[in-house]
């Protein structure tokens, strides 16, 4: 018995399970480009940052995830989009077709450097990363939070509490005295 495997297309709009012949590189036709999601990173559970990111597997209708393993370690879960979507590492969401794109392989490097500040990224609302990231504002008592506005994210001015500072490394407003003490505060 020959073995084949599946493979997604996008046709008049529809997805569309495809059998072909060969195995692993499920690719997407946006109507822009095919995407291939074997340029994406290689799926890790090692660092803070990598925990905290969505994988993406050959099939873009699933992606991965770092669960915590009993034993205290780090294990890869495979999960499914919801029906219709696909998940995009770009915006590490699952998203609408005719919006997905797959990896290009620069997506090692995503975040957006201030120019002004290279230690301070500038405040964004694309990811899910940056969504769930509180900003620097260039008041130390204010900070920028992604606020969902006529469909779409972005950064909204939030005071902090009086006799605080925000701490973009604590990513809360601390008391002045704590703030002081952090070292290389954006």
């Amino acid at each position: 018995m020959m073995a084949c495997c599946r493979s997604w297309q996008i046709f008049a709009g529809l997805l569309v399970l495809v059998a072909g012949p060969r195995g692993g590189d499920a690719a997407v036709s946006t109507g822009r480009a095919i995407a291939d999601n074997a340029l994406c990173p290689v799926a890790r559970c090692e660092t803070y940052a990598e925990i905290n990111t969505l994988w993406t597997v050959p099939d873009p209708a699933f992606y991965l995830h770092c669960r915590p393993d009993p034993k205290g370690g780090w294990y890869l879960q495979q999960m499914p989009c919801a029906p219709g979507t696909l998940f995009s590492y770009r915006q590490q969401v699952c998203v609408r077709t005719d919006l997905w794109t797959g990896c290009d392989g620069t997506e090692s490097d995503t975040s957006t450097e201030n120019p002004l500040d290279p230690q301070c990224p500038l405040p964004t609302c694309i990811t899910y990363k940056d969504i769930n990231t509180l900003w620097k504002h260039e008041r130390t008592d204010h900070f920028y939070q992604c606020r969902p506005r006529n469909g779409a994210w972005e950064p909204q001015e939030m005071p902090c509490a009086p006799g605080t500072l925000f701490s973009f490394r604590s990513q809360v407003c601390v008391r002045q005295e704590l703030w002081q003490e952090l070292p290389a505060e954006c």
